[in-house]
């Protein structure tokens, strides 16, 4: 009798040990399942130390300087703000949802206007992200944008970052510069574009022939601009000569450009016809913009660059503003 009790003692006290240790277990797996989502669910969204911030340090001062005179040169003349983030990963979420969350932190771009770029580098997942703003997509298209991560991707497989980033830059603040009805000049490197192409040296030694062959070619260029030109201005029912005059339906202002037209009359037969054009910002007078140190991020803002001579002087970002992306660009991996 004493032996079945004992027995039964022993068996119930194996029963609650085994419990409680499952409990345990249970518990610490709890825990660490939550920890883990947790860590998971908010992904670090870094804050912008500059336009060009890299978190991982690829890229050579070389290159954040050459990247920085393009930010610049593009944000004066256009009124644009590039800015890159070259991260480690991008957690749990998509590349293409951590670059709207991230655009959305910094505010790319003045508010209300939008016009901002924001291109992210995922080390660890090879990934390639070009988040346009809302006031952008209209000139960066989704395709554009993938052609200007296209012109990054052969750079990165190389690990060249610098230039893969400065060429699809590039690239995309040329079509920028083609819709603002301006011709893009990069501050301090007027007539050499760093990492735009391998020829970056023009050799000096031609034979007379190829001078030749050049000069033709000029030539005939030339005489078809010239024909073309007289064409244009020739009524094409009577041949006439057109009267042409210009119209200004929009005025410009320094952050936008104009709308104008140009109208195509003939006095002999009658004929007319009217062609839109946009026209250029209108440009501050020296000394006359904004502040490069402008009133900081504790009032709400980060100070704009007055030029490439600014950036030793100026802090935080040029550009950022509150701007707002809608999810448009572009993806790739390398």
């Amino acid at each position: 009798m004493l032996n079945c009790t004992s027995n039964g003692r022993r068996a119930s006290s194996f029963r609650n040990t085994v419990v409680r240790s499952a409990g345990s277990v249970a518990l610490a797996l709890i825990i660490v399942v939550l920890v883990g989502s947790l860590g998971h669910l908010a992904p670090l969204y870094p804050d912008p130390k500059g336009n060009i911030n890299d978190y991982v340090g690829v890229l050579t001062q070389s290159d954040k300087d050459s990247l920085d005179a393009l930010v610049d040169s593009v944000l004066k003349q256009t009124g644009v703000t590039f800015a890159v983030a070259i991260v480690s990963g991008h957690g749990d979420e998509t590349l293409e949802m951590y670059g709207v969350r991230l655009y959305e932190k910094w505010g790319i771009g003045q508010q209300n206007e939008d016009s901002g770029l924001l291109v992210v580098v995922s080390m660890e997942g090879r990934g390639l992200r070009m988040e346009v703003g809302y006031g952008l997509e209209p000139v960066i298209t989704d395709g554009r944008a993938g052609e200007c991560l296209d012109k990054m991707l052969p750079y990165f497989r190389n690990e060249e970052y610098g230039k893969g980033l400065y060429a699809g830059l590039l690239n995309a603040a040329e079509y920028i510069a083609d819709d603002a009805g301006i011709e893009l000049k990069i501050e301090g490197q007027e007539g050499y574009l760093p990492f735009a192409g391998d020829e970056k040296h023009i050799p000096l030694g031609f034979s007379t022939r190829t001078l030749l062959q050049v000069f033709a070619v000029v030539f005939l260029l030339a005489a078809l601009m010239i024909y073309q030109l007289s064409k244009k201005n020739r009524c094409p029912k009577c041949k006439s000569k057109l009267v042409v005059t210009d119209k200004i339906i929009q005025q410009a202002t320094f952050t936008a450009s104009g709308l104008a037209v140009r109208m195509y009359r003939c006095p002999v037969c009658g004929y007319y016809n009217d062609k839109t054009y946009r026209t250029n910002r209108t440009v501050r007078p020296p000394g006359s913009g904004p502040s490069s140190m402008g009133p900081g991020p504790f009032f709400g803002g980060f100070g704009r660059s007055s030029g490439s001579g600014s950036r030793k002087g100026s802090f935080g970002p040029r550009g950022f503003g509150g701007g707002r992306s809608g999810g448009g660009g572009a993806s790739r991996k390398w």
